[in-house]
């Protein structure tokens, strides 16, 4: 029959207007993804930033194949650059493995990542670690679940070891996001061998720490991961109410389609446990619309075997045949054996119901053979993570060992050495001893003398400084008392005045609120600038509260702010003071020159020593040429420091960022 002939002159339109869309839609992507690639090869930025930022674009769209083009231009730039091609070949070749992963061209992954491996530098614990976890991934992919286990471990382990202080603000953000992709891996991988205890535990951290990150994308996939994982558990309600959840997130995340067609697959199945069958069926078909749409095979065969199921207790055996063979083919292509097991579960059902006691037997068979392989395949998943961890230990073992002697080898040749060096060092100081003495003496009350008068230079000083900054203080805190109970007080009343004497008065009503609105400006104002002479917060509720007052101000004005206060011991009120200044002088350099976007605060305290950073994004300043002009700010923040008997050390550079390290004692 031909095409004309078995479809209405209406379908047809219908058709030929899908196409269009589809063809108009698939250019689209492909104008969006050239644009994209010819924006970041002809922007004017350095060689690094280019590089990292065509490996970004290619990891957000990792399963669209347009985009490894952006790797092997990566790649390409990369292996031209002198100063930093080692550590460019390395993401380069990192991000080329995890392109091949999630296009399942393990060979292909592989290769990639054995030549990351090769570039990676013995500092890079954070790319090592992510390297790692993509091995992690390929382990689970072809079956062995105990390597990969075992791998995504002493990945995160890796990732948590890392010392944070070493890590600039982006690099900690990037560890903080591949320790929660880790722990999401691991509870699929418990998922996987139905440890379902270890499975909710990790999925609950992994949700946590993506929330606290703000990445609704990534929260969004594990909270529906944790939905299918409620099903397993048959905790259908709450299983239920966590997959709408998840689905929503996803939508509001932008996610593909491929995505939402997961969170339906599980609503489905809670629906169809809860006795809700055409709600179940509902879902299952919108589930099936979306995975053939985006040729997702893997929801298609999903939706099939589930409606398969259904259509059986429907007595709708036609039905059931069909979707279940259609499941059975797409598993045996895609070695899926849950969905074969289903589908052959299925078909046996359906075969015997109508008499084809052959065909049955033959389905039960393939049934029980894969229910077979796969307790087979748990068991010795369960058996071979017990070997690999003896061998892990014994190996451990024999290289603590090695290790060991090679200490004490080492320790014998230094021993040796510092005993040769003593006698020869107490061999020549015998011969110069007498002619040196004199002079050595003569040298050191030199020496104290010098150190006596830097001592009492330093001394006063500070002393200085202490009576500027007190009378400072006081001043601050006499003009903000001034300001707010006896000019506030004032304006308050000339307002009440005000409206009083114009009450009755109809005639130039936009002029007295025009004078009521500058009054209430004035007092507003007059409370700004008292708060910010004497806060309220600190003098209330102390130094914490008070840091937080200004990171709030800070949020409002739009900035992301990070602060960490940790382990702080109770300050005097005058070190209180000295910090909330401090920060206060730091922040407004920052709001004045950096055109930062992020900033982030560190205080805590350890042994008899405070810790204060303050690490911004902006643009960095050569600290040479600001310490030549001694601008009033970095003349007060250092003044500050002194005060403190602290010290002060300032890490940044042109178009790099700033970052404050101040140290003072208790």
């Amino acid at each position: 029959m031909s095409f004309n002939k078995s479809l209405p002159s209406t379908s047809k339109v219908v058709v030929i207007i899908l196409i269009c869309l589809f063809a108009i839609s698939s250019l689209c992507a492909q104008n969006k993804i050239d644009k994209a690639f010819d924006s970041i090869i002809t922007s004017k930025i350095l060689t690094k930033k280019k590089v990292m930022n065509l490996l970004t674009f290619a990891g957000r769209n990792r399963y669209v194949p347009a985009t490894k083009k952006f790797i092997i231009k990566a790649l390409e730039i990369s292996g031209k650059e002198d100063e930093h091609k080692k550590l460019l070949l390395a993401n380069s070749y990192y991000a080329l493995g995890n392109y091949h992963f999630f296009h399942s061209q393990i060979d292909s992954s592989l290769v990639a990542l054995d030549l990351a491996d090769e570039n990676l530098s013995e500092n890079d614990l954070v790319l090592k670690a992510t390297i790692m976890t993509t091995r992690g991934g390929i382990y689970n992919k072809v079956g062995d679940v105990s390597l990969a286990i075992t791998t995504q471990l002493n990945a995160k382990q890796i990732l948590e070891k890392v010392d944070t202080l070493t890590l600039d603000f982006k690099e900690r953000i990037k560890r903080r996001g591949n320790i929660s992709t880790i722990t999401n891996s691991l509870a699929n991988l418990y998922l996987k061998i139905d440890d379902y205890d270890n499975a909710l535990i990790n999925y609950e951290n992994a949700f946590k720490l993506t929330k606290a990150l703000k990445n609704k994308p990534n929260a969004a996939i594990i909270l529906s991961n944790k939905g299918e994982l409620l099903n397993k558990m048959k905790k259908f309600e709450e299983a239920l109410k966590v997959s709408k959840q998840a689905k929503q997130l996803k939508i509001e995340a932008k996610l593909p389609e491929r995505f939402i067609a997961i969170s339906n697959f599980h609503i489905g199945v809670a629906y169809k446990n809860l006795d809700s069958t055409a709600l179940a069926l509902s879902y299952f078909n919108q589930v099936l619309t979306q995975s053939r749409e985006k040729n997702y095979k893997r929801g298609e065969m999903m939706a099939l075997s589930e409606r398969g199921l259904i259509n059986f207790e429907l007595n709708k055996i036609k039905e059931a045949k069909e979707d279940c063979t259609i499941a059975l083919e797409i598993a045996e292509k895609t070695n899926d054996n849950d969905i074969k097991i289903k589908s052959c579960d299925c078909l046996y059902k359906v075969e015997n119901s109508l008499g084809n006691h052959k065909a049955a037997l033959q389905k039960y068979e393939r049934f029980t053979q894969l229910k077979d392989s796969v307790f087979n395949e748990k068991n010795i998943r369960n058996i071979t993570k017990i070997g690999m961890q003896y061998e892990f230990d014994k190996k451990e073992a024999q290289q603590k060992l090695i290790i060991e002697e090679k200490n004490r080898q080492r320790n014998r040749l230094i021993s040796s050495f510092i005993v040769l060096s003593v006698i020869a060092l107490l061999i020549v100081i015998f011969y110069r001893k007498r002619l040196k003495y004199q002079r050595k003496i003569t040298e050191q009350e030199q020496t104290l003398k010098n150190q006596e008068i830097v001592k009492l230079q330093q001394e006063n000083r500070i002393t200085a400084i202490n009576s500027m900054i007190d009378g400072q203080e006081k001043e601050r805190a006499r003009i903000a008392n001034d300001l707010h109970d006896g000019l506030g007080g004032l304006l308050s009343s000339v307002k009440s005045h005000f409206l009083a004497t114009q009450e009755d008065k109809t005639e130039n009503k936009p002029t007295i609120k025009k004078t009521e609105l500058l009054i209430d400006q004035a007092c507003n104002e007059v409370r700004r600038i008292s708060h910010n002479m004497m806060p309220h917060a600190l003098v209330i509720s102390g130094l914490k509260d008070g840091i937080k007052d200004i990171t709030e101000r800070l949020e409002i004005e739009n900035y992301d702010v990070t602060l960490e206060i940790n382990q702080l011991p109770k300050l005097d009120a005058t070190q209180e003071v000295m910090v909330y200044r401090l920060i206060q002088e730091i922040v407004a350099n920052i709001k004045r020159h950096a055109d930062a976007k992020s900033i982030f605060i560190q205080l805590y305290a350890h042994l008899t020593t405070v810790h204060l950073m303050v690490e911004d994004d902006g643009k960095g300043f050569d600290l040479s040429k600001i310490k030549d002009k001694k601008g009033l700010g970095l003349q007060s923040i250092e003044s500050r420091v002194a005060y403190l008997n602290g010290v002060i050390d300032w890490d940044t550079a042109v178009g790099k960022g700033t970052t404050i390290n101040i140290n003072f004692p208790t």
